[in-house]
């Protein structure tokens, strides 16, 4: 199984980024990068970076598709897993999101948020990961194996 840390600054960042966009009404999301072949989270890239229109009507419809992936090879990166909000408490699956994986690919990952973000204090453990499995079918990861960590370092990464 494919596991990755993300740094307390850049997990900061990413809640923040998630609660603005949000706005308290909306869904919002973001991809986490990762230089080609490590562990490490990289970089956050909010869908609206490349979508501005993505988040329109209250869900997520991302058609910045082509140069998203323009983007990552230019700088070597490659999606370690998406993560979007939902509006409750609830982070199970919704019939949408089972039916639109942001990346298509076996193994890729998704995370979703309570609350619109709304807690600054969230924590990985606060959100749901799903691991895709191809033709539309999920598994989800029990709390106690998570794939991605949070680590506190003392130098942030790039963003």
């Amino acid at each position: 199984m494919q596991k990755s840390t993300i740094s307390f600054t850049q997990w900061f960042k990413l809640i923040h980024g998630l609660k603005k966009r949000s706005k308290g009404i909306r869904e919002s999301g973001a991809f986490l990068l990762t230089k080609l072949g490590s562990s490490r989270i990289d970089r956050i890239v909010f869908y609206d970076q490349f979508d501005k229109s993505v988040s329109d009507t209250g869900i997520i419809q991302f058609k910045g598709g082509y140069d998203f992936y323009i983007y990552l090879g230019e700088n070597d990166l490659e999606v370690f897993a998406d993560i979007h909000t939902h509006p409750t408490e609830a982070t199970n699956q919704s019939w949408s999101d089972r039916s639109h994986p942001m990346i298509r690919t076996k193994g890729h990952i998704a995370i979703i948020a309570p609350e619109f973000a709304d807690n600054l204090f969230l924590t990985p453990n606060d959100c749901s990961f799903y691991k895709y499995n191809g033709e539309y079918k999920w598994e989800k990861f029990p709390k106690s194996s998570l794939p991605l960590t949070l680590k506190i370092r003392k130098h942030g990464y790039n963003t």
